[in-house]
């Protein structure tokens, strides 16, 4: 086993691994070339059972080579951008298998598997490449739980009949141009209901097909109401705020979840370790009495785990009216007249008795946040009746 202990430039090769069974740690270091032809990060030849794992490679022709006949090795958690090829394996690398990287920004191809067969290539992050992936004359490759996300092409595919997903219910990979739909479930998606898989297969190619295409990135962390948002909460009343943390990839994950009012925070979750595709309610309490009368940014944040794709659902954000208590009426959505009048208790009197499950519910009118509109909520109304900011 063998562990950098620093970052490394080369102008040529930059590492050869001559020995089989062995372990090269990057730790997190970085191996970076000067863009010189015919160059590799990394480079075997013939080897087996070698895996190479947590190192940033970028600026070589090849990223990391597995040349003619290296079987049996593991490319694992690497970082491997801004190479010509990425990851590459070329004439009779067979069973070999590449999980969990990030695959990003070389200018060929991704991944180049050409002659080789049976080997894997999941829970990769493959983007914005000028060629995702490409295969040529290999044969019982499988790729599933992939993320293909804006390279120039997806897929190129020349005699190389393989696998694209895992079948069901595990699904294939995600990729960012499909079109399709999830209403249906089951084997042959004939069946009532979502799943998280497309409909429609995804075409990687005329004869090649991703069955069960994901509708979400692999790995995603999404952050979600747990209820529809107050906009308006009375100042000295405490809010609730109610929210959802749902790991929507396959495998488990650990996040932490930061919640603000404007920039200020109000509550840190750290160290969430949630399984594949759980979902986790949490709750923040906002004490209001302390802050001043009038608009407020709500932010929650969740920290992005590695190699997600889509981190626009990771936060989640909406402004809140902080005013007078009962002020809950509004003609316009978010804009209030700053004062408790007859419309604000005329009201609460019609959402009488309603809670989250009724039809109707704004969770405005629930002016002490009980989760009822109730008799309370009025007499608030009634106790600050013509009171204005």
């Amino acid at each position: 086993m063998y562990t950098l202990t620093g970052n490394i430039n080369s102008e040529t090769n930059g590492i050869v691994i001559e020995r089989n069974d062995t372990i090269l740690d990057g730790a997190g270091h970085s191996l970076q070339g000067t863009d010189t032809p015919s160059s590799n990060g990394i480079y075997l030849s013939g080897n087996y059972n070698v895996t190479i794992k947590n190192i940033d490679i970028k600026g070589f022709e090849s990223g990391i080579l597995l040349d003619a006949y290296s079987t049996y090795n593991n490319i694992m958690g690497n970082t491997v951008e801004s190479n010509v090829y990425g990851v590459n394996c070329w004439a009779y690398a067979d069973n070999n298998s590449i999980i969990g990287n990030n695959i990003a920004g070389n200018s060929l191809a991704g991944v180049w598997i050409a002659g080789s067969s049976n080997d894997t290539v999941t829970e990769n992050n493959i983007a914005t490449n000028s060629l995702g992936i490409n295969l040529q004359s290999s044969s019982n490759d499988r790729i599933y739980h992939n993320n293909f996300v804006d390279n120039t092409n997806q897929t190129s595919i020349y005699d190389s009949p393989g696998a694209w997903d895992n079948g069901y219910p595990s699904g294939g990979n995600y990729w960012r141009d499909y079109t399709g739909v999830d209403l249906q479930s089951g084997p042959n998606q004939n069946q009532p209901g979502s799943d998280g898989i497309g409909d429609t297969p995804y075409n990687a190619s005329e004869s090649n097909q991703d069955n069960y295409p994901l509708m979400q990135a692999f790995n995603n962390i999404a952050v979600q109401l747990a209820l529809p948002p107050k906009t308006v909460v009375g100042q000295g009343y405490t809010y609730n705020i109610r929210f959802q943390l749902e790991n929507q990839g396959w495998d488990a994950q650990t996040t932490s979840v930061t919640v603000y009012v404007n920039t200020t925070v109000l509550s840190t979750f750290t160290n969430l370790a949630m399984s594949g595709l759980d979902k986790m309610t949490l709750n923040s309490t906002w004490q209001t009495a302390a802050y001043t009368k009038g608009n407020y940014i709500i932010s929650i944040i969740a920290t992005p785990i590695p190699s997600e794709v889509d981190t626009t659902d990771d936060n989640f954000m909406w402004t809140l009216h902080l005013g007078v208590p009962g002020d809950v009426s509004s003609n316009t959505p978010g804009v209030y007249d700053k004062v408790v009048n007859m419309k604000d208790i005329a009201y609460l009197v019609a959402l009488f008795n309603t809670k989250p499950s009724s039809a109707g519910w704004n969770p405005n009118a629930d002016v002490n946040d009980d989760g009822v509109v109730n008799m309370k909520d009025i007499a608030i109304g009634v106790a600050y009746f013509n009171k204005r900011e």
